[in-house]
């Protein structure tokens, strides 16, 4: 186990939520933490989950694992659910307590609609120009409210990876360059309208709203590390701004990160070669994958990652045979 960095691995098979809560009340998760029967103890633990079903589903645990034993439960948090109420009362804040709130997803819906069909009303002039081909735009309100269902799903998908829209302009697929340009003016609504539509609001995208607020609780929990045990717990880190979270709870002096299911018995060749850098496009897909790329980011060994729990034979077997495919 790295003295910086602490991460932990529950194996594939095992039951998670069990296993995790049973660690902390034994004293596995946190150097010098351990349920004693004081019924204040779990009281200043806090454990990020990745929703707020798995909250509940923990909560419930702890209650089961206790049975007759009185004790505060600790605090349980879906991951990129913050009360920003808090930030209020710290004057290193400021950030947090600026931040647009995020728009609602129909009211979004409804705005980017009526760009949409602007943009439809001038295309046919950009597309005579460069194509003797018949080209179908959205023709009705439906039309256009079902496209900008699409272009906000891909909003949020580039905001989420925090991927520069700019860039966009130079990936341009040679004999395909006319259609590209096409596409450009499309992504003109999110790129030029959009902003200022959000700008007369007062509100921000979701994802980027998400983000920020992820980071900010980053920042804070490095600034002011908590006297209690914090825990992240089955989170891959698959959003960046989630994977700095988990980096700065691993740091902490009491912090602890769990992974869901790390595979130890792949070879050290192949593990590394998952996440290298000019790695083949198909090893995004591998199990592996995300776990990978995120003890990397973190700073930490495959061999410093720490097994708790276990799993019974045949799913053990049958992970491990996952693990070579």
């Amino acid at each position: 186990m790295s003295g910086a960095r602490r991460v932990l691995s529950i194996p594939s098979g095992a039951p998670f939520l069990p296993t995790l809560a049973g660690a902390l009340l034994d004293g596995k998760l946190v150097p010098g933490f351990r349920f004693d029967g004081d019924p204040l103890a779990l009281a200043d633990a806090t454990i990020y989950v990745p929703t707020r079903r798995a909250a509940r589903a923990l909560r419930g645990v702890f209650v089961d694992l206790l049975g007759r034993r009185s004790a505060i439960l600790p605090t349980v948090r879906p991951l990129g659910e913050f009360d920003e109420d808090e930030t209020a009362f710290d004057a290193e804040a400021a950030p947090a307590i600026e931040l647009a709130p995020p728009i609602a997803a129909q009211e979004r819906l409804l705005l980017l609609a009526p760009l949409v069909r602007t943009w439809k009303e001038s295309l046919p002039a950009h597309v005579r120009e460069r194509f003797n081909e018949e080209f179908v735009v959205p023709t009705s309100a439906a039309d256009a409210i079902w496209l900008a269902r699409d272009l906000a799903r891909l909003m949020d998908e580039i905001e989420t990876e925090g991927t520069d829209w700019a860039k966009l302009a130079a990936l341009v697929p040679g004999n395909l360059a006319g259609w590209w340009q096409v596409t450009l003016d499309f992504l003109g609504i999110v790129t030029e309208n959009w902003p200022e539509v959000l700008k007369e609001r007062s509100r921000s995208n979701p994802a980027a709203h998400r983000s920020a607020l992820i980071r900010l609780e980053a920042e804070r929990l490095k600034r002011n590390p908590p006297t209690g045990p914090v825990i992240a717990a089955g989170s891959t880190g698959s959003i960046p701004a989630t994977a700095e979270l988990l980096g700065a709870i691993a740091g902490l002096p009491n912090g602890a990160v769990v992974l869901p299911g790390l595979d130890r018995e792949l070879d050290d060749a192949s593990f590394a070669a998952i996440s290298a850098p000019g790695a083949r496009p198909a090893t995004l897909g591998h199990p592996q994958y995300g776990l990978a790329k995120l003890i990397g980011g973190i700073g930490i060994p495959r061999r410093d990652v720490e097994e708790i729990g276990e799993a019974a034979g045949p799913l053990a077997l049958r992970a491990a045979l996952v693990g070579e495919a």
